[in-house]
């Protein structure tokens, strides 16, 4: 990683002068005279660290400080301040800066405050790189991201499921992945070797006693087994009892009491998973969405196209009741550049699109800050009560979004 610094200075000569010094000590220095023109270079993957003057004549060091923790809270802030703006300085540390120093510091000073800052911040990008890549690594993640307590729950349910040798029957509407989940819990589960899938619903006269079963650990999903005759259960109870190398990950929208027989039941004896709707993981709709387009975007090798926020508005203000594959449809409409069937968001009333538009905001804000409110509280510029007030009129809750 490259010793980069975004220089912020409105004074010229002093900006030069400080840019020269950083460049003599092997800093590649990005230059600014003010935030306006710096705010093209702060992003979230920044790999180096920001020098601001803390008294500048539109946009003061306070105002760079608030716009890089709305960007990324972790990025590294020293401000450069007069004799006289001390209180200010160590106020803007309390709010976040990472330090500050007096006009005119020693060149020693300054290195040894940035080479600091530097080492930090490679750091925190070092750990983020990590974590993506365990992130990548972990099927339950991948498969079903969000920061909303349903998908927390739901990826937790998946990796104790994928550690156990029992069988498993998943619950939940139509469409909400549950064959996913069966793919993502055999994913998540090193010793299962094969990965067989049967579904009896496109299948009626399925007859399971003419499965071929290697000779290893095997995973078979059976989807809709609600669909099944006495005859089929009977079989299917007969064909678990002959394969002990198989785990059975079975599945359908209803609970498996109220159609299973006893004997089915016992002979299974399958850890439960409810697999939640799109409605109970609504907070993780504009998520779920992106993860779509890139997906499909990769597919169809083309471009990941920007996503305007007419369209983050129609996403977060429309029902879902058809749950994933019906989300996936509108993702593929929108890379694909066509038309999505449907109602819009240019259909609602401008309340209902302010509305929507509000939550979006606050969502979106808070998964950011990792569901902690008074921070969130503080970008969006809300007055405690009012920020609480709007959280609880559109039912969200921080906790939420706090990463598990």
């Amino acid at each position: 990683m490259k010793n980069q610094v975004l220089l912020i200075e409105d004074d010229d000569a002093m900006r030069y002068s400080l840019a020269q010094t950083l460049d003599l000590d092997g800093f590649s220095v990005l230059q600014a005279n003010g935030l306006s023109q710096a705010k093209r270079s702060i992003r979230a993957n920044f790999n180096g660290v920001i020098l601001s003057d803390i008294r500048m004549p539109q946009n003061d060091g306070f105002d760079v400080l608030n716009y890089t923790q709305s960007i990324d809270p972790d990025l590294p802030l020293v401000m450069l301040t007069g004799q006289a703006d001390v209180p200010m300085a160590l106020r803007a540390m309390k709010a976040g800066a990472y330090d500050f120093l007096e006009k005119p510091c020693s060149t020693s000073d300054l290195l040894a405050v940035l080479h600091r800052a530097l080492e930090m911040r490679k750091l925190t990008l070092s750990n983020r790189q990590m974590e993506q890549k365990l992130r990548r690594q972990d099927a339950a993640s991948l498969h079903f991201p969000g920061a909303s307590a349903p998908s927390a729950a739901l990826r937790a349910d998946l990796r104790r499921a994928a550690v156990g040798d029992v069988n498993i029957h998943l619950t939940g509407p139509v469409g909400v992945g549950k064959k996913l989940c069966a793919y993502t819990i055999h994913m998540l589960s090193q010793l299962r070797v094969e990965n067989l899938s049967l579904n009896y619903e496109l299948n009626p006269q399925l007859d399971i006693r003419k499965l071929a079963v290697p000779d290893v650990l095997c995973d078979l999903s059976l989807k809709n087994l609600h669909v099944t005759t006495d005859q089929q259960q009977l079989d299917l109870i007969a064909f678990a009892n002959q394969h002990a190398n198989l785990r059975i990950i079975s599945s359908s929208p209803a609970p498996l009491e109220t159609f299973a027989s006893v004997s089915l039941i016992d002979a299974l004896n399958p850890a439960l998973v409810h697999v939640p709707s799109l409605e109970d993981r609504r907070a993780d709709i504009i998520t779920i969405f992106e993860t779509f387009v890139r997906l499909i975007a990769r597919g169809q090798n083309i471009d990941v196209p920007s996503l305007t926020p007419e369209i983050r508005d129609d996403v977060a203000a429309r029902d879902w009741p058809g749950n994933l594959p019906q989300l996936r449809s509108y993702a593929n409409s929108v890379v694909l550049g066509l038309s999505a069937r449907g109602s819009h968001a240019s259909d609602l009333s401008l309340a209902d699109q302010m509305d929507a538009y509000e939550k979006l905001v606050l969502s979106e804000t808070l998964k950011r800050y990792n569901g902690q409110a008074s921070a969130t509280a503080a970008a969006l510029g809300l007055p405690r009560k009012t920020f609480y007030d709007r959280l609880t009129r559109h039912a969200l809750r921080p906790k939420d979004f706090k990463s598990g």
